[in-house]
């Protein structure tokens, strides 16, 4: 976040004005600079500069500071909830609540010093490891990638393959693989961010990275640009149209069975794929004032998309997730039984092989996949997932299009 952007958070008294449209603002007087934002049971949380932490447990109409515990001048970068423990990446480490967000604690154990310019940009949490990236480069174990199994009581380093002039910025899990997204291009680990490999046809600048089993979507340096897995690979890029050309950031996440996307240069705009990232266009409405060129960070909980941008947080309520309905719920076949605890069965004699089934929590993530299924009775083992409620989709394997088989309940 540039100084002069918050510089501008400080000074600008933009009016807001009633919003008519997909994108809705909440209200939260004097809180600006909205950097992260996360959802935890019943209470949102965002990051306001300089004002840290600030919560809402009325669906976000009334917003409390909560930062008890923060050394004096910590400045908030990032909030996470992991599903257990909330976490809140500083200036001065990182930091763990266990009462949400009542009080804080550090939680440093093993990981490199935060400071004004290496600190953890963003958290994310794949299967039972939770992943803080630091803003610095790699170098001598200063950024990257840190990795901790146990909610932060330690940490260690998952930055093992990944070079030391590697400036980490978005991580994503699809197919059977974990990426990253790098300023000198892509890497994958198979084992959790133990280990990484490096894509060596994407040795270019790539900001953000999202994707599903079939089509892997990045915004790069040379545009936004996506590839698709076919013969048991990723094929060619191919560049997107309706993004900038030559972008120097963004971030990208899958939601609501679209690319949503910020970059920060022309077009500034929110852009949206409705095709599976080949397409996009601006997506504005319900902004006010400079949020329209200023965005910061997306967050996905449940049925809604949160943004951050330059003076408010905003919220979009998703409609389908990436349901298709184009055929009758009753062609579909059906998951069972709906109540598990080990495995579950989908019999998928009547559609066409080589689709992929995907388990989505209820945060709205992809927490799981099995790819180039056969045209056969298939059981999905429940693996590492934890207890809850999973919504099974079935994809095409040619057009990607994902619909709604049901809802299973891990034990």
């Amino acid at each position: 976040m540039t100084t002069i952007l918050r510089t501008l958070a400080l000074i600008t008294g933009l009016a807001t004005i009633p919003a008519i449209g997909q994108w809705v603002p909440y209200n939260h007087p004097g809180y600006t600079s909205i950097f992260s934002s996360c959802t935890g049971p019943s209470a949102i949380y965002m990051v306001s500069y300089p004002n840290g932490v600030i919560k809402s447990t009325d669906g976000g109409t009334v917003w409390n500071p909560a930062n008890t515990g923060f050394l004096a001048a910590s400045n908030v970068q990032s909030v996470f909830y992991n599903g257990t423990i909330l976490f809140a990446g500083t200036d001065n480490g990182v930091y763990r609540s266990t009462d949400a967000g009542a009080s804080w604690t550090l939680a440093n154990t093993n990981l490199p010093a935060s400071s004004s310019t290496n600190y953890v940009a963003k958290f994310f949490k794949f299967g039972t490891t939770t992943f803080a990236v630091f803003s610095g480069t790699i170098g001598a174990g200063v950024g990257g990638v840190w990795r901790t199994t146990d909610d932060g009581l330690s940490w260690f380093s998952g930055n093992a393959g990944l070079s030391s002039n590697m400036t980490v910025y978005q991580m994503a899990q699809f197919g059977s693989a974990l990426w990253v997204a790098t300023n000198v291009g892509l890497a994958y680990s198979v084992n959790s961010g133990v280990n990484w490999t490096n894509d060596a046809v994407s040795n270019f600048s790539c900001f953000a990275i999202q994707g599903t089993a079939t089509r892997m979507v990045v915004i790069s340096t040379f545009g936004y640009r996506y590839r698709n897995y076919t013969g048991g690979a990723w094929g060619t890029w191919s560049t997107a149209t309706g993004g900038p050309s030559n972008p120097t950031g963004g971030e990208l996440i899958l939601f609501d069975g679209k690319y949503w996307a910020i970059t920060g240069s022309s077009p500034s705009s929110v852009l949206r794929s409705t095709d599976n990232g080949a397409t996009y266009s601006a997506y504005n409405t319900g902004l006010v004032g400079a949020d329209v060129i200023a965005q910061y960070k997306f967050h996905a909980g449940g049925s809604t998309l949160y943004m951050g941008t330059l003076t408010k947080l905003y919220s979009h309520t998703g409609t389908t997730l990436g349901v298709a309905d184009d055929l009758a719920t009753a062609e579909l076949p059906k998951p069972y039984p709906t109540l598990f605890v080990d495995v579950f069965t989908v019999d998928l004699s009547s559609v066409k092989s080589g689709g992929s089934l995907v388990l989505i929590d209820a945060s709205g993530r992809e927490v799981a996949q099995r790819n180039e299924l056969p045209a056969a009775p298939v059981q999905f083992e429940r693996g590492t997932l934890p207890s809850g409620s999973y919504r099974v989709l079935l994809m095409d394997p040619t057009t990607g299009t994902r619909r709604m088989l049901g809802t299973v309940i891990a034990q």
